[in-house]
């Protein structure tokens, strides 16, 4: 995930808004509650967030140092005044003056070094912190061994210095991500308290706590010195079934469905029309192997599954053609992406059953496929559990009894029995976001188990790189190994369906994250 700018992606906004990109008039008016439906988060503490979903209520509750272009992907300066360096390794950044949080501290250099340093500090056990690992004194702070990482440096007031141990002349476009949101002192003082009801730095507020399984509500922070949001208030409604989010959408009780389900996307089309909204976006869906149980650490297993997939045959049959077979680990809108090299993500039955044999054969017993309660998921993985039994002969169970918050706990501690499910959406806009944090050794998010000494090697050459030329080449070479050993095998490349009451005005959303532009948005009435 990544937090999206407030610029008008004004394509999206024809769609919805009679009036175009500009403020609307016609029966739209100030004030008013937007509600958005959501999956129930992992975490609403920044250095802790590795959701999606999650995106939308940080947009809300804080602003950062930069944002995102929506056409460029460029990094835009927002809370940061400047973010210089002469050699790609010492980076200075300074805050602009005149942020605080909403309990009126004040939103300065301190407040970065201690968001980044809590993140870091290994016995914090934030998943963020892998953000991080790029600042002299990762390896120490992740130990435990210091409680600080030794390459941030505080100059003055609004200016601090970061170290990294290496050069790395993309590092201001990482700086959207979450693990790099201010934290005030009150946040650092009690941290659990602080994800339950959290002190941001944005255009909205916490209205009370958190209130798991049912709500995050947050309200219009007068004390932000950027443009105000139109709407009073916001309501995240968490649900367990998006599908129930849908129908309540179409009852008038809900407002925004940012992923809906796939299996009522046809549906859907007819019932909304235009307040259905789909577009190509850049996360891919793929299934996951746990390398560290056999028989998934043979490469021919993996490989052999991967080789058994039509993905664009069951794309179209299960929804309608909405979702594009992925033949590499990075979307095309993404620079440097070479969408064709995963030379397994592809059907071949011939081979998928040679590299079995080779293997010694399927060992026994069903094949399990896990996916999280209430993503809709369960057509598609049918479908591909189908392909599998088809043509490799391995029977398959679905597995789909966890939701997504504890799905995720159970990824990280490695008690997977079998494949299973994710899709992932960038924090940042580079290639080197598809392949390390996902593969990277010991990465939070590298739920694989995978580790490979030359991988690591190429994507720190990659950061290295005098160049973006060359970074692409360090880049492209590491995913060759990936499309080789295949830790994960891509499915899709999404493309994004989203569904709007008849109450929004001028909804604008970012093409890379799919948040909402909460400034902009109006509600009829």
């Amino acid at each position: 995930m990544s937090r999206a700018t407030r610029l008008t992606w004004c394509a999206l906004a024809l769609l919805l808004s009679a009036t175009g990109c500009g403020p609307t008039n016609g029966g739209s008016r100030p004030g008013g509650e937007l509600r958005v439906a959501i999956a129930e988060p992992r975490a609403l503490l920044p250095t802790n967030v590795t959701e999606a979903d999650v995106v939308l209520i940080l947009h809300a509750l804080y602003a950062g140092l930069v944002d995102y272009d929506p056409t460029t992907l460029a990094p835009v300066n927002v809370m940061a005044e400047s973010i210089t360096t002469t050699d790609q390794r010492t980076w200075t950044v300074t805050v602009k003056p005149g942020w605080t949080f909403d309990n009126g501290e004040p939103v300065d250099a301190d407040a970065y070094l201690r968001a980044w340093n809590f993140a870091a500090y290994g016995p914090n056990a934030q998943n963020g912190a892998h953000f991080l690992d790029r600042v002299q004194g990762y390896a120490d702070a992740q130990a435990g061994r210091a409680d600080h990482l030794s390459g941030l440096r505080r100059l003055d007031e609004r200016r601090f210095e970061v170290d990294l141990a290496a050069p790395f002349s993309a590092f201001p476009a990482m700086l959207g991500a979450p693990a790099f949101l201010p934290m005030a002192k009150a946040c650092a003082a009690d941290p659990k308290a602080c994800n339950e009801t959290p002190i941001g730095s944005g255009p909205f507020k916490m209205d009370g706590r958190w209130v798991h399984d049912q709500r995050v509500r947050v309200v219009r922070n007068d004390a932000y010195p950027g443009p105000k949001p139109v709407v009073n208030a916001v309501t995240f409604a968490i649900y367990a079934q998006m599908e129930t989010a849908y129908y309540d959408l179409l009852a008038g009780q809900v407002d925004f469905v940012k992923d809906m389900p796939a299996s009522k996307v046809d549906e859907a089309r007819g019932r909304l029309g235009r307040r259905l909204v789909e577009r190509d976006s850049p996360a891919l869906r793929y299934l996951g192997f746990p390398t560290y149980r056999k028989p998934f650490d043979d490469k021919r297993i993996r490989q052999a599954i991967s080789l058994a997939i039509d993905r664009q045959a069951i794309s179209d049959a299960v929804v309608g053609g909405r979702f594009t077979a992925a033949k590499g680990f990075a979307a095309a809108i993404v620079p440097g992406a070479a969408p064709d090299r995963c030379g397994y993500c592809r059907l071949d039955v011939d081979r998928a059953r040679r590299l079995l044999a080779d293997a010694g054969g399927w060992p026994g017993g069903k094949l399990q496929l896990w996916f999280p309660a209430g993503s809709g998921a369960e057509l598609l993985m049918q479908a591909v559990g189908d392909a599998i039994r088809k043509n490799l002969g391995i029977d398959y169970e679905l597995h789909n009894d966890l939701r997504s918050a504890r799905y995720l706990d159970v990824l990280q501690g490695k008690k997977v029995t079998g494949l299973w499910r994710l899709t992932w959406v960038p924090d940042y806009p580079l290639l080197e976001n598809y392949l390390k944090p996902i593969f990277g050794t010991g990465q939070s998010t590298n739920y694989a188990g995978w580790s490979n000494a030359e991988f690591d090697r190429l994507i720190a050459a990659g950061d290295s790189a005098p160049d973006q030329r060359e970074s692409a080449r360090n880049y492209g070479e590491a995913e060759q190994i990936l499309a080789e050993e295949l830790p994960v095998m891509p499915l899709w490349f999404d493309r994004a369906a989203m569904a709007v009451s008849d109450r929004v005005e001028n909804l604008t959303i970012h093409p890379l994250t799919r948040a909402i532009d909460l400034i902009a948005v109006r509600l009829k009435g």
